[in-house]
């Protein structure tokens, strides 16, 4: 039957998914675990597990998987530069 004015409609349910930012989504999130946790076997089992999700996620979706699975080597990256060994400096120097 179609809708009935004046009829209260079923409430939809959210999920987080709908108030997290797309590259937080639970699709996204899962890849990346899917493909991180390959590697506890080698490089080469995790190139297959990219291969495999590539498969079912859009370009977009494959881009997110991707920078999310290297922020650590973003973060050292970021670590051991001179803005940031200078920004640190600066905050320990405001803090004393």
């Amino acid at each position: 039957m179609g809708n009935i004015r004046g009829a209260k409609m079923k409430p939809q349910k959210r999920t987080v998914d709908d108030r997290l930012p797309k590259w937080l989504h639970s699709k996204i999130l899962s890849a990346v675990d899917f493909i991180w946790q390959g590697k506890k076997e080698s490089m080469e089992e995790s190139i297959k597990r990219v291969a495999a999700v590539d498969k079912h996620l859009t370009d977009e979706e494959m881009h997110w998987v991707m920078m999310l699975l290297i922020l650590p080597k973003i973060k050292d990256m970021v670590r051991t530069s001179d803005e940031f060994k200078d920004f640190s400096q600066m905050k320990k120097a405001t803090i004393q």
